[in-house]
C-alpha cells in the first residue's frame, strides 16, 4: 500500500506531495521514493527499484537527508524509513522540511 506525502518546510515555506510506495498490483515493479537528484539538485519521486543502484540519487530514507526528527515519528515502505521531521529542503537547503502522509492509496 502506498501513500500520498504532503510536505512543508518550516523554514522557507517550500510545498510539494509525493507518492511512496507501490499500489496493491505495482508494489513489486514500483516503488516511489522521495530523492534529490545529485546532478540538477531537484526533489523528484522516483521509482526505488530502477535507482537504488544508479548513484545519481540521494534518497530520503539515507541519512545524509536527515536532520534533528524532533518529534521522533517517522513511516516506512517496507525497509525504508522517512523521518516526519528534520528532512532537507532543496529550496532554502536547511533541514527543516515535514512530511505528513495525508493519504493512503492502494
Amino acid at each position: 500500500m502506498g501513500n500520498i506525502v504532503a510536505t512543508l518546510c518550516r523554514s522557507c515555506g517550500f510545498k510539494n506531495e509525493f507518492r511512496v510506495g507501490g499500489g496493491r498490483f505495482s508494489h513489486l515493479t514500483s516503488c516511489p521514493v522521495p530523492a534529490i537528484n545529485k546532478e540538477t539538485l531537484e526533489f523528484e519521486n522516483v521509482n526505488h527499484y530502477k535507482h537504488k543502484d544508479s548513484g545519481q540519487y540521494l534518497f530520503y530514507s539515507d541519512d545524509d537527508l536527515k536532520g534533528d526528527n524532533y518529534n521522533d515519528k517517522r513511516f516506512s515502505n517496507f525497509d525504508l524509513y522517512f523521518n516526519e521531521e528534520g528532512n532537507y529542503c532543496p529550496s532554502c537547503r536547511a533541514k527543516k522540511l515535514a512530511f505528513r502522509i495525508t493519504m493512503y492509496v492502494d
